[in-house]
């Protein structure tokens, strides 16, 4: 049996799947998984054993602007063949959004949530299975409730196991410290981000005795926030280059201790395992919080936090769910994580 499933993005989003794909491959198998995402998270999907083949959409970099349209439709055109010359016994929606709903279509009939259980209702119209999973769920539990009723085989009472590994320490060139912390300072959201001050006040109890600090970026918004941030630590390294995959998680499995906000690196990083503090504004931890032990959310304290804005103007500086989050309540959810292992 040979099956496709389809979680197109974001970085969150492809984490939060892996642990549904671990109880698949313990349960059945003799099942043979292929699955659809933006060509950008290829090499993290890349990450899980139980991938048999990866087929990449490339709708984020080709959707804009429009002269990019016919590109689009010969990426969809050679991803229709690709995907049918795989012939799939079972497709399934794993996002349950219009935009994963249609391009799964291109395998063959598909199964997803009803309409009570996706985030948009109007794509299970693309559906031929509908299935009912509470909507107030761990993002990773409800993936895996669907992928099981999908299949046919039960869920694990045990929580998930993400089941990704480094494959090695990290790259000898990058010149990172023996022993290091990392700040995850970046976010999608605008209103996710903690005030540059606070990240300030908060980094050098991240470096106890011998152990460093590193900061990862992926444009050059947050390539200069790094080295601000890094100006306050003394040799605090920031990463040379953008990475992704089995390189990154590399450097992250390496971590004793990750901080950070709601973002794909939080979730990668509590998929290695490593421990960390994570804070929580305008999003709700109980829907996507980290997932796995020795994660410690601190939540703001905001009347209308989580209030799930991307952009507010409630105050100018936008970032009123995060600012209400103080360095003291961060630094007591440290605890023994800001001390040398």
């Amino acid at each position: 049996m040979r099956i496709l499933i389809v979680k197109l993005s974001s970085f969150g989003d492809v984490i939060h799947t892996f642990p549904a794909l671990t109880d698949l491959k313990a349960a059945r198998p003799d099942i043979e998984v292929d699955w659809l995402v933006e060509e950008a998270f290829v090499p993290f999907v890349a990450l899980h054993p139980g991938v048999s083949q990866i087929h990449a959409l490339a709708f984020r970099r080709l959707r804009k602007p429009i002269g990019r349209w016919p590109q689009l439709l010969g990426n969809l055109g050679g991803l229709r063949r690709a995907l049918r010359d795989r012939r799939y016994d079972r497709v399934v929606d794993l996002q349950g959004l219009m935009k994963s709903a249609l391009p799964a279509r291109l395998a063959g009939p598909v199964t997803g949530y009803d309409a009570d259980s996706a985030r948009e209702p109007a794509a299970t119209r693309l559906y031929r299975q509908r299935i009912p999973v509470p909507r107030a769920m761990h993002a990773v539990e409800r993936t895996r409730r669907l992928l099981a009723a999908a299949v046919g085989y039960a869920v694990p009472d045990a929580p998930g196991r993400f089941g990704i590994a480094a494959a090695g320490p990290p790259d000898p060139v990058l010149g990172l410290p023996s022993r290091y912390a990392m700040a995850m300072h970046a976010a999608s959201w605008p209103t996710k981000l903690w005030p540059e001050s606070s990240w300030q006040a908060l980094l050098p109890a991240l470096t106890a005795p011998g152990r460093g600090l590193v900061l990862a970026w992926g444009n050059a918004e947050e390539k200069a926030r790094a080295e601000r941030l890094a100006r306050v630590v003394p040799g605090a390294v920031i990463l040379s280059r953008v990475m992704a995959g089995a390189e990154l998680a590399a450097v992250i499995a390496g971590a004793e201790l990750a901080v950070g906000l709601d973002s794909g690196l939080m979730h990668l990083s509590a998929a290695l395992g490593v421990p960390g503090v994570w804070l929580y504004g305008p999003t709700d931890p109980g829907l996507t919080g980290p997932y796995g032990e020795g994660q410690t959310v601190v939540q703001s304290t905001w009347p209308q936090a989580p209030c799930r804005r991307r952009t507010c103007t409630d105050i100018p500086e936008g970032d009123c769910c995060m600012r209400a989050i103080t360095v003291e309540e961060v630094s007591a959810g440290l605890g023994e994580g800001a001390s040398p292992a």
